[in-house]
């Protein structure tokens, strides 16, 4: 005869920290809180004879109102000497109806998966083959219906490996859809920077055109020469006689010295101020600073001045808004910009004093040193002074234009260098 196992106390059950049930979360939950009890029952090594007792001490609310009835129906005797798979059978009958199953099932049969969200997939498959384990078993059966939810990118190749569990089916289908997320990422990005590039080369400063939306293919009007067409102004600037602007937009037309007041030259170039220089003698030695033209222009202002060109390009793999400014002598970088990039920068030997169109003066002793510029598949170097820039991130001055044998073209919008 076989000895009687030896079980455990309520307590030790309790110590399991088995869920309570209260009979209306549904068939999905009321099959769950069965396994949880049930591994509770494995796990405190609950004798036969308790397992009833003790599980149904977990009901509340509607279910403990229900097995109250139960016991007053068949007697606490012979309901408590249920065995387990008995008390299962009669939960899930009360508390899993047949209209709720049969909804699962349908469920179940058209179950798909949406996008990439595979996981997502393969959670909510699994809790309707729970309901519907007829329409979920055997293995093979479940494989195959696994499969048939899954997306056309992945369902032929997983189908085509022909995994033999339903372990290695969802692993293959969750390393197949990352992949082909990675994928479309990296499709994604080409095709932009193809777009950004393409803007580029046109001379659009970034500014795509909508192709089939609709959209009218009416050129714009011309800021400049109120007539509608694309590409530059031809209209030519009586004073410096350049294209694309008018006299009285002219920039050298309206340069205004802040030393002596006159038009037509910046303090830089002031004659008077060349000559005090000259005055005062040679410079002390120790002196470490040297004088840097930056004429700082808005994106507006540079769509109407034809020697500079504005653009975008990668900067350090991160796209940058540009300005190729013969007016400067030597190139820039937006110090937000140069923040973000979260590269080291070097102490200059000689601090330089950068003069703006506006008279004023700041002083840098920093510089990015051969930072990393990708233009039109030409991958370019450039020495970048930090500074704060109004629109752009970066502007590329005569020191950059001359050591690539770059030229800007006005006519063309364009500036075509020459990789070193």
């Amino acid at each position: 005869m076989k000895a009687a196992t030896p079980g455990c106390t309520y307590k030790e059950f309790l110590a399991c920290k088995p869920a309570e049930f209260a009979g209306n979360e549904g068939a999905t939950a009321t099959l769950q809180w069965l396994e949880k009890t049930e591994a509770a029952i494995a796990i405190s090594k609950c004798a036969e004879e308790d397992q009833v007792m003790y599980a149904s001490n977990l009901f509340k609310e509607g279910a403990l109102e229900w097995w109250n009835t139960v016991l007053q129906a068949k007697g606490r005797r012979v309901a408590y000497a249920m065995n387990w798979e008995e008390f299962k059978s009669l939960v899930e009958r009360k508390f899993c109806p047949e209209y709720e199953k049969e909804q699962m099932a349908n469920k179940f049969l058209s179950h798909r998966m949406i996008g990439v969200d595979c996981r997502g997939y393969t959670s909510t498959f699994f809790e309707y083959a729970r309901v519907v384990p007829t329409l979920a078993s055997p293995e093979p059966v479940l494989i195959s219906r696994y499969i048939w939810g899954l997306i056309g990118e992945i369902r032929n190749i997983v189908k085509a490996a022909r995994p033999r569990t339903i372990d290695d089916v969802v692993e293959l289908a969750n390393t197949l859809t990352d992949e082909l997320v990675r994928t479309r990422e990296e499709d994604r990005k080409k095709e932009l920077a193809q777009k950004i590039t393409q803007g580029f080369r046109t001379g659009n400063n970034n500014r795509f055109k909508s192709r089939g939306t609709g959209q009218s293919s009416s050129p714009p009007v011309c800021r400049n020469c109120n007539k509608k067409h694309y590409g530059q102004c031809n209209i030519v600037c009586n004073f410096c006689k350049a294209r694309g602007h008018r006299e009285e937009d002219c920039r050298k037309k309206t340069r205004i010295c802040y030393n002596c007041g006159e038009t037509g030259h910046i303090k830089p170039d002031c004659p008077k101020l060349v000559k005090t220089t000259d005055n005062k003698g040679k410079p002390t030695e120790g002196t470490t600073k040297k004088n840097v033209r930056a004429f700082q222009l808005t994106t507006q202002e540079a769509e109407l001045i034809p020697d500079v060109i504005a653009g975008t390009f990668l900067v350090h793999n991160v796209y940058a808004k540009a300005l190729f400014d013969s007016g400067a002598n030597q190139s820039f970088i937006n110090t937000p910009f140069c923040q973000a990039l979260n590269l080291p920068l070097t102490t200059l030997r000689q601090i330089f004093t950068v003069e703006t169109a506006d008279g004023s003066s700041v002083d840098i002793d920093k510089v990015l040193q051969e930072g990393k510029i990708e233009l039109l598949g030409h991958k370019f170097s450039a020495n970048l002074l930090p500074i704060n820039l109004a629109g752009f991130d970066v502007v590329l001055g005569m020191d950059w234009l001359i050591a690539n044998h770059a030229r800007i073209l006005c006519d063309k919008n364009s500036v075509p260098p020459q990789e070193k």
